[in-house]
């Protein structure tokens, strides 16, 4: 953020005004709907004001369209050390005034920092289509409502818990009609006896790592946790749309280096939801596509505990469908097998006693490895031997999804080849089939990497 948006409460302070014409009257406009007192200097019939005459202003507002009567009311402002918003001149400005929507005591505001109040009027718009006028009294709602919760519940966890439940009550639908006092009094019945606070664990799929292939769910989800439990594949495009107090642990692993045991993430959803507290378990793409969400449902019943899984886009789906790449295709695949390059407890010779390598060596048959880069010359030696062409098409996909997405076409016989050659950092995934020619860009890649700009 390259400014930081603030709510500055304005009831029984002073606000100045001074300005003239049009861009005076459309400041007015705005903060004539505050409780503040107005003191307005319109310098087409007045003189401008003194020192003396802006004696305990909270804020001055200047209004002008020319930039010499700007720059002589923002001196005026400094000089007094009052924070002053100088209409179209950031510059002159100690804060901007974002783009509102007005719902009587909840307001939101966009803010471009004042670089670009268009953009911010633009975005206003399309959020006011969505937050309809029937919300100013549920704000009214909560404004009467909020004093109550204080005091039936000092802890700031369960006063957030209620807010939760009641805005999706019966008391916020009275509210939402006009029925105020009703509403408040449905509000207040429910304080009076108080559910038990329960924890619950949320299996919750992050995709493959851009955020807008998030579902709605998992961004509800994550905007009420009061606890995260993150892997290493989840980015922080994505961590940054979750509530930005909740708790938040790291959890991530990698090849021959976890950070922590899976036994011991088990232990810790089951120690925070004993907590009474809503913990997401945060996976890259699919919980239960090679995330182990398996298990961990397993343990978490095991212990008592409420579970619910939330499914992500898993990274085959959403990697094939950014390369270009259909995993299916009526000519060309018939079916498609998704595969991982890691056993349990990273044993890759498992692999062998796993997986059915005549099946997956059928031409038109489309093989996605997830985790695949160091054991790749053992899957491409197992295909060849049994009948894979060594000249089939394969794609490397590294960082999915991703602005720094980086796709590397090659064939089977130099797959592993091309692996060594440039390691991936990054996540990657491997697609080997014939639908890997496809690709909007494969008569560009031959044996090139390209770098898919933001």
């Amino acid at each position: 953020m390259i400014a930081l948006p603030l709510s500055w409460p304005l009831e029984g302070r002073k606000v100045a005004l001074i300005g003239a014409g049009v861009t005076l009257a459309r400041k007015l406009n705005l903060v004539e709907r505050t409780p503040a007192e107005l003191l307005i200097y319109d310098i087409d019939h007045t003189a401008w004001p003194t020192a003396d005459n802006l004696h305990g202003t909270s804020l001055i507002l200047v209004a002008f369209e020319d930039r010499a009567n700007a720059e002589r009311g923002a001196a005026l402002a400094h000089a007094l050390k009052v924070p002053v918003n100088v209409v179209d001149q950031p510059d002159l400005s100690d804060f901007h005034i974002p783009a509102i929507i007005d719902r009587g005591s909840l307001s939101i505001g966009v803010a471009t920092g004042g670089t670009a109040p268009v953009l911010a009027r633009e975005t206003r718009r399309k959020i006011e289509a969505a937050v309809p006028p029937s919300e100013t009294h549920v704000a009214e709602f909560a404004l009467k409502l909020s004093p109550h919760l204080r005091e039936a519940f000092t802890n700031v966890d369960d006063r957030r818990r209620f807010w939760e439940h009641i805005l999706t009550a019966p008391a916020t639908t009275l509210a939402r009609s006009g029925k105020i006092d009703e509403a408040l009094t449905a509000a207040l019945a429910e304080i009076k006896a108080p559910k038990p606070r329960t924890g619950v664990v949320h299996l919750v799929g992050a995709g493959p790592g851009d955020p807008e292939l998030l579902t709605l769910k998992a961004l509800r989800l994550l905007s009420e946790a009061d606890v995260i439990v993150y892997d290493r594949l989840v980015g922080d495009a994505i961590m940054d749309l979750a509530r930005r107090d909740s708790e938040r642990f790291y959890v991530g692993k990698q090849r021959s280096n976890h950070s922590v045991p899976q036994d011991q993430i088990h232990a810790l959803l089951v120690e925070q939801a004993n907590l009474g507290k809503r913990v997401v378990r945060l996976k890259g793409g699919d919980p239960f596509v090679f995330g182990r969400g398996g298990e961990e449902v397993e343990a978490l019943k095991a212990a008592g505990i409420e579970v619910h899984v939330t499914p992500g886009i898993t990274a085959a789906l959403g990697c094939a469908a950014s390369a270009g790449v259909p995993l299916t295709h009526r000519d060309h695949a018939q079916s498609v097998t998704f595969i991982t390059g890691h056993a349990k407890d990273g044993d890759a010779q498992h692999n062998d006693l796993q997986l059915d390598w005549a099946a997956l060596s059928l031409a038109h048959h489309t093989l996605v490895i997830y985790m695949g880069v160091a054991t790749a010359p053992r899957v491409c030696a197992r295909l060849m031997e049994h009948g894979r062409a060594g000249a089939t098409p394969a794609l490397i996909i590294e960082n999915g999804t991703r602005p720094d997405e980086v796709r590397t076409a090659t064939q089977l016989n130099q797959l592993a080849a091309t692996l060594a050659a440039n390691p991936p950092k990054g996540p990657t995934l491997v697609i080997i089939g014939e639908v890997t020619a496809l690709s909007h860009e494969h008569w560009l890649m031959t044996q090139q990497t390209i770098k898919v700009p933001a």
